[in-house]
C-alpha cells in the first residue's frame, strides 16, 4: 500500500474499497458503472454493476484490464444471453 502521511502510517486495503463501494464511476468512453465489493476467506471479489445486472470479477482481472475493456465484455456477454 501507498503511504499517506510522514508518520509512516500506511492506508488499508478495506478502507480504500470503503470509499470507493456505492459510489458511481464515468469511464474514459463515457460509460457509467457502480463498484461494489465482497472479501470471501482472503479475497477480495469485485462487483460491478452496470446494464442493471451485478457482475463478479476477480480482483487480478480487475488490476490488470482497462475498465472500457471489462465493459465492453460484459455489453458482450449481455448480447449473448
Amino acid at each position: 500500500m501507498k503511504q499517506h502521511n510522514q508518520i509512516g502510517k500506511y492506508t488499508k486495503k478495506e478502507s480504500v474499497l470503503l470509499a470507493k463501494k456505492g459510489k458511481t464511476f464515468v469511464t474514459n468512453n463515457n460509460k457509467t458503472y457502480q463498484f461494489d465489493y465482497e472479501k470471501i476467506g482472503k479475497k477480495y471479489h469485485f462487483i460491478i454493476l452496470y446494464l442493471d445486472k451485478r457482475w463478479f470479477i476477480s480482483e487480478s482481472d480487475f488490476n490488470r484490464h482497462s475498465m472500457d475493456d471489462i465493459l465492453n465484455l460484459i455489453e458482450s456477454a449481455n448480447e449473448i444471453a
